[in-house]
């Protein structure tokens, strides 16, 4: 027997004929037959031509949507960034922090601490439907981020959004990607000059350091009169970064256990770093027993001046007597792990007027300009920072190229042909 041939997958049936309703609208319906079974679409105009109009632009710009996570031209772009989170979160390639870094770019924060105007994409496109998100409009943001100086934020944001509407690509909702046709970034020009301001102001930072954690004033931050105590912390931390060239992160993840300063050559080891976890009960600044990257775990031989430094840090901890459970070399003061947000304000305050320039990284690339001055070598001072030697070059090395020796050939050339005899 014959019996009615099924619908191709994918088509549209005939629409019905417009009918008034007791409201005076007119109504259309059409029958789209997919993959996940038939659906009705429905449509309501004044006129009947209308009606017809309305239910032809929806079958037009149709795409059917399987699975629970129905994601049409309608969707919010806050919404489409959660869709993204929850597949990095399933994607074992990115680790808690990896998604954190995106999290803090998507949404305000909402700690009441913290500037609820600060451009995020949750306050600034994230109202956006998806049919709203052309090139143009998200160039524009871009761009606004540029002009204000939020170059590394501009960056993180076109990341961030290009990975959104990946998602809308892939669910049919957008035929392609419009973060494509966002302008790319303009190269900087970098001046002809060292990466470092002062690379000899080190000693003069140190000091000043010091008479701010004795509670004097310095420029920038008047003399302590009242309130806790100045915290000598940052005095020992920047004689660790200046005599190992670590991360602050991987400073603040330094376990008692990894340091030997009674062996014939004194060093510790760099055996984790601090991440940030979101989220309640186990969320916040915690260790993770591992370095940043593949080069970061590496043992390092102490200097005089940094051997100190730890001696009266270790020593700090015996006679205060606070708690420790991790065995870290700089906890917080209540024993849990230290948040370098927190820190940063010490060192802020520590600095002063005079030192605004210095932060804990460029005395990172004090010791990769140190080294590489005294032995020649990047790939030495690349192992001193737990990096590769092309990143230890590009980013922290403060020293010219040297050209291939030409002195001969500029000379004969300067002098002109020898008088023939």
């Amino acid at each position: 027997m014959g019996g009615r041939l099924p619908k191709p997958v994918g088509t549209f049936g005939v629409p019905t004929k417009p009918k008034k309703q007791r409201n005076g609208r007119w109504r259309t319906t059409v029958r789209y037959y997919g993959a996940g079974g038939a659906q009705q679409l429905e449509r309501m105009g004044v006129s009947a031509d209308d009606a017809r109009n309305r239910l032809a632009e929806a079958m037009r710009d149709y795409r059917e949507q399987l699975g629970r996570a129905r994601i049409t031209r309608n969707t919010k772009l806050i919404a489409l960034a959660k869709e993204l989170l929850a597949e990095l979160a399933g994607d074992d390639a990115y680790t808690a922090s990896n998604i954190e870094d995106y999290r803090r770019e998507i949404y305000v924060s909402t700690d009441r601490r913290a500037n609820k105007a600060t451009i995020k994409i949750e306050n600034s496109i994230g109202n956006l439907q998806i049919w709203q998100a052309t090139a143009g409009e998200l160039d524009r943001h871009i761009k606004h981020l540029v002009s204000l100086g939020m170059r590394r934020k501009a960056k993180q944001h076109k990341i961030i959004l290009r990975a959104m509407m990946q998602i809308a690509l892939r669910h049919g909702v957008i035929d392609t990607n419009p973060v494509d046709g966002v302008a790319a970034f303009t190269r900087r020009r970098v001046p002809a000059r060292g990466k470092i301001g002062d690379h000899s102001a080190l000693p003069a930072f140190r000091a000043q350091v010091r008479a701010w954690a004795r509670g004097e004033a310095i420029p920038g931050t008047p003399a302590y009169t009242s309130g806790p105590a100045r915290d000598w912390t940052v005095v020992w931390v920047v004689d660790v970064i200046t005599g190992t060239g670590m991360r602050p992160h991987e400073v603040f993840a330094l376990l008692l256990d990894d340091i030997d300063l009674d062996a014939s050559d004194p060093y510790l080891d760099v055996t984790g770093t601090l991440v940030e976890i979101k989220g309640a009960g186990a969320g916040g600044w915690v260790r993770k027993p591992a370095p940043k990257s593949d080069n970061g775990w590496r043992r390092i031989l102490l200097p005089e001046h940094t051997v100190e430094a730890v001696r009266e840090a270790i020593k700090d901890l015996e006679v205060t007597a606070r708690p420790n459970p991790d065995r870290l070399l700089f906890p917080a003061r209540n024993g849990s792990v230290r948040n370098p947000n927190n820190f940063g304000r010490t060192w802020r305050a520590a600095r002063g007027d005079d030192f605004a320039w210095v932060t804990p990284r460029t005395f990172r690339k004090g010791v990769a300009t140190a080294v590489d001055h005294a032995s020649g070598d990047p790939e030495r001072a690349a192992r001193q920072l737990g990096n590769t030697r092309e990143v230890a070059k590009t980013h922290y090395i403060d020293i010219p190229e040297t050209v291939p020796d030409n002195r001969a050939v500029l000379e004969a050339w300067a002098r002109g042909p020898e008088p023939k005899t």
